[in-house]
């Protein structure tokens, strides 16, 4: 409804019908109408023109005009307003020819009164409406039907029968046929039955969801196979009901097929990378394999008398063979990197110890050549970090390695700084310079490229693949850092890389604290002719709390003992070079030991070579330590600890010296126990007693031994698969009251709970002791039954020895345990560590294939395994969870089993780790002192 007043205008030349009119609206009582006039044909339609009134009242007669010519000129002029035709008398051929025209009504000027006006206005403005809304609709349908049919992609709606109500011209021209030909029809006249049930089934899809389906498909219309790209949406009425489909679709053969000859030629070519991996595989091992014979057998005849010339040609047999070597290494490198399938390792590892191994490698290299090597680490570069220690080492093997090859005199030293760091991360900055030859500098832009030389062309000096530094290049990338190259012909290069590690916590102190404390303040004379090598002394020294001063040659080295032993303040100790200018370190020590003054002064030697005279120099000199260079830092700390006489923390962590009250003659003994971590530690301790172990890793295989062998002991786990120790105890009893004798039985468990003894003791056992293993509770077990008469006779039971921490270790195991239940065996223990790395990841991928199919049982019996394979190395959180995994396993409670076993699994990894890291570098004699 309009609140304002309708706005009527009369277009008649007669006046008086203008003012009859006025009067009959004004009768009607109302003031809903604004009524205006005007006389002539012209202004009337120029008003019509403006659109400016709700309605026309038109006189049918003008002079010179037609009688319906307004109105027909005002509709041709697309008046949308209604016009109501006045007549002055009634004649139906008018009437109707009114309507014709564009009238919307048609009233006789001698029959107006107030009721018919306002009700033919009314039913005008109605009818006007309607017939507005309707020319909307049309004007909407020619636009949709226009536009759709204008489109490049066919457009078709079907009913919810799935005939066809609506095809454009693509689809038309798509489908070869006419609109008469499709409309009516469905997908079953036009496509295979397989092609249109799966249409229909969309549509279906569609209707039942509501929502829109996308997706790309195979079109066989009329035998045509093409690929096209498909949408299809619901189709509503006016109220929301879905009353069919819309489908939009175009052609994406061309497109599919190029993607479907890419994703065939990726595959060609992957499986061409993977040929070409196994063939650089393949080609390794066959080369390798005679490779390792020729150096190895060369190696072993240059260890043989030979004359000169034989010695020669053999040398040069050895060097063409570790060239090889080195080749066929960069090739497979680079292959697998191509091939994306070199990934880094990630375990802890000491920087230091790393770097420092890694220049002691290279120091023959160096000396054959008569340089320096020396390498610096600052002292806020964290001392143990998360990375992959193998492949830093390559990097930096690489480039010293290239140092050293295109240096002919001077030094190369290796640099490491922290880039950036935070709480848990450091980016650090490695840096390798030398004093060589340099490199053009039109080939610094290329060298990290494939086959790149500095050094190329006929003429070369030098060998290589070209690969080393793009080698490099990538483990860099992979690291999260960046390599680069400064060079100047003539003078030398630095090659600059970075790379991100992760802090790690488990670190140790850089150096023992307590073994510091006593050594700080002490005088230090430091002696070498090379100012880098002094500066690193320097360096390590002080920030040990040491005092160190510096000389550059013997002489000046001799000039300032004896200046400081004349003022009453001498240096204890003197660390030199062995080989320098003028008077080399074994003179300079020479004579001070002839000055009464000076002879009691500690030395330390370090030498660029390791020739036998030179340690023999030093035993003859009193030498308290003779250091290869370049000197690791862990290296100069124990050799001044030592030469100080100062107790190293280490020492106190030894393993205690077991006596012999327990030793027995050697036995034949029956080992049943399924855990391999356990099988390895129990055998070593056995074997390492002096007695011949035969294994059984089921309660059945310990029967079926016990019955074709004759054994002095069987030591018993309890928990086994198939049958348990308790069951097979009860077995073997059986059978020895029948067969007589009788057989010692000594029950491994890790229950140790009261009341477990009781059980193990009534199966018919003779001992007991508690998982984890320790050595004297076992061997005074068996000592029980074998030991001399002196010693307490009647069945043994060890009691649970409780942990040394109630709370489970969070970060790092218990090496001091561990090593005391290995009877301070360091090599047992490496074996236990490295069954337990070999068993580890075999069990968690059994756990959890178990996990995916509800095996209770089986999950019960491995985290059973689990846990008893930590056990060696403490009380820890992984050992914990298996427990609770095993307890909910017996309970028949899995739904917390896969949030257990991810847990698991993390605190697995970690100690995966840290067990790795103390396998690969813990063969010294302080690794199992303490955590690494």
């Amino acid at each position: 409804m309009l609140d304002r007043k309708l706005r009527i205008l009369l277009i008649d030349e007669d006046e008086d019908v203008f003012t009859l009119l006025r009067g009959l609206l004004l009768q009607s009582g109302t003031s809903k109408y604004e009524l205006t006039w005007t006389p002539g044909f012209e202004e009337g339609l120029a008003e019509i023109r403006r659109c400016d009134h709700d309605a026309y009242l038109v006189d049918d007669n003008f002079t010179d005009y037609g009688r319906l010519e307004l109105v027909r000129r005002a509709v041709a002029d697309g008046c949308r307003a209604p016009l109501i035709l006045l007549s002055s008398y009634e004649d139906r051929a008018v009437e109707h020819d009114a309507i014709q025209a564009g009238a919307t009504d048609y009233l006789v000027k001698s029959r107006l009164d107030a009721a018919s006006i306002e009700r033919s206005i009314r039913y005008a403005m109605e009818r006007g409406r309607r017939q507005q809304v309707e020319a909307s609709l049309q004007d909407s349908e020619a636009l949709y039907h226009s536009l759709v049919q204008s489109l490049p992609v066919c457009v078709l709606r079907k009913d919810l029968n799935g005939k066809f109500i609506f095809a454009n011209l693509a689809y038309c021209e798509f489908t070869g046929r006419s609109l008469v030909e499709i409309l009516g029809k469905t997908d079953f006249d036009f496509s295979p039955s397989d092609v249109a049930e799966k249409f229909q089934k969309d549509d279906h899809t569609v209707v039942a969801t509501g929502r829109q389906l996308r997706n790309i498909e195979v079109n066989q219309t009329d035998g045509r196979t093409l690929w096209v790209e498909v949408i299809k949406t619901p189709v509503h009425d006016s109220r929301g009901r879905i009353v069919g489909t819309q489908a939009i679709f175009w052609d994406v053969t061309e497109r599919q097929l190029a993607v479907t000859a890419l994703q065939r030629a990726k595959e060609a070519a992957e499986a061409a990378n993977r040929s070409k991996s196994e063939f650089l595989a393949n080609m390794s091992h066959e080369i390798r394999t005679p490779l390792n014979a020729v150096i190895g057998m060369t190696e072993l005849v240059l260890d043989t008398s030979l004359n000169p010339t034989q010695r020669e040609y053999l040398q040069m047999v050895l060097s063409s063979g570790e060239s090889l070597l080195s080749v066929i290494n960069d090739i497979l490198d680079f292959s697998k990197i191509e091939a994306g399938k070199l990934d880094l390792d990630r375990r802890v590892f000491d920087l230091r110890e790393t770097a420092g191994d890694t220049m002691k490698s290279l120091a023959l290299r160096a000396r054959s050549q008569a340089l320096e090597l020396a390498f610096h680490i600052a002292p806020d570069v964290p001392a143990a970090v998360w990375g992959d220690p193998n492949r830093l080492r390559q990097i930096l093997v690489n480039l010293v390695g290239n140092a050293i090859k295109f240096t002919d005199a001077g030094e190369v030293v290796l640099d490491v700084l922290v880039d950036s760091i935070s709480d848990s991360e450091v980016t650090l900055h490695f840096e390798v310079s030398d004093t060589g030859i340099g490199i053009p500098e039109e080939k610094l832009s290329s060298i990290f490229e494939a086959f790149e030389q500095a050094d190329s062309g006929p003429t070369r000096r030098f060998g290589g693949t070209g690969l080393g530094l793009t080698i490099c290049a990538r483990l860099v990338a992979l690291m999260g850092g960046t390599i680069w190259v400064e060079s100047q012909l003539g003078y030398g290069s630095k090659f600059h890389f970075t790379a991100r590690f992760e802090i790690a916590q488990t670190s140790v102190p850089k150096i023992p604290p307590a073994a510091a404390v006593r050594m700080q303040g002490t005088r230090i004379l430091v002696v070498d002719d090379n100012m880098t090598n002094r500066r690193i002394y320097q360096e390590m020294l002080t920030n040990w709390g040491l005092r160190p001063s510096l000389a550059s040659s013997g002489r000046e080295a001799l000039a300032l003992l004896v200046a400081a032993s004349r003022s009453g303040q001498p240096f204890k100790l003197l660390v030199s070079d062995a080989e320098m200018p003028g008077i080399d370190g074994f003179s300079m020590v020479k004579e001070m030991r002839e000055n009464p003054k000076l002879a009691e002064t500690i030395v330390i030697i370090s030498s660029s070579a390791d020739r036998p005279t030179d340690l023999a120099h030093c035993r003859d000199l009193g030498v308290a330590a003779c250091l290869i260079k370049p000197v690791k830092q862990s290296e100069l700390f124990d050799a001044i600890a030592e030469a100080l006489g100062v107790t190293l923390p280490e020492d106190a962590h030894e393993a205690p010296a077991h006596d012999d009250a327990h030793s027995t003659r050697s036995l034949k003994v029956l080992l049943a126990e399924d855990n391999r971590v356990n099988q390895k530690l129990a055998v070593g301790l056995l074997e390492k007693w002096g007695h011949k172990v035969t294994l059984a890793e089921t309660g059945y295989q310990a029967i079926h031994n016990w019955k074709n062998g004759s054994f002095d002991l069987i030591v018993m786990d309890v928990q086994m698969p198939e049958m348990d120790g308790l069951q097979a105890t009860r077995k073997i009893r059986e059978l020895e009251a029948e067969l007589g004798g009788h057989t010692p039985i000594i029950a491994m468990t890790a229950h140790a709970m009261t009341g477990d003894r009781e059980q193990c003791l009534s199966s018919g056992m003779d001992g007991y002791v508690a998982k984890p293993l320790r050595m004297h509770e076992l061997r005074a077990a068996i000592a029980s039954f074998f030991a001399e008469p002196s010693a307490l006779a009647g069945p043994v039971s060890a009691e649970p020895v409780v942990p040394p921490s109630e709370t489970p270790v969070a970060i790092g195991l218990d090496w001091p345990l561990a090593l005391d239940t290995c009877g301070g065996d360091r090599a047992l223990l490496l074996d236990v560590m490295a069954t337990f790395l070999d068993e580890i990841p075999k069990l968690k991928m059994q756990l959890l294939a178990s996990i995916s199919t509800g095996d209770a049982p089986h999950i019960r019996r491995l985290s059973h395994t689990i846990k008893g394979a930590l056990r060696p190395f403490g009380h820890t959180q992984a050992g914990d969870i298996a427990e609770k995994l095993e307890q909910s396993a017996r309970d028949g409670q899995l739904d917390s089993a896969e949030d257990l076993a991810a847990s698991l699994d993390q605190e697995l990894d970690l100690i995966q780790t840290e067990v790795a890291n103390v396998v690969q570098v813990g063969q010294s004699a302080s690794a199992f002192s303490a955590s690494p």
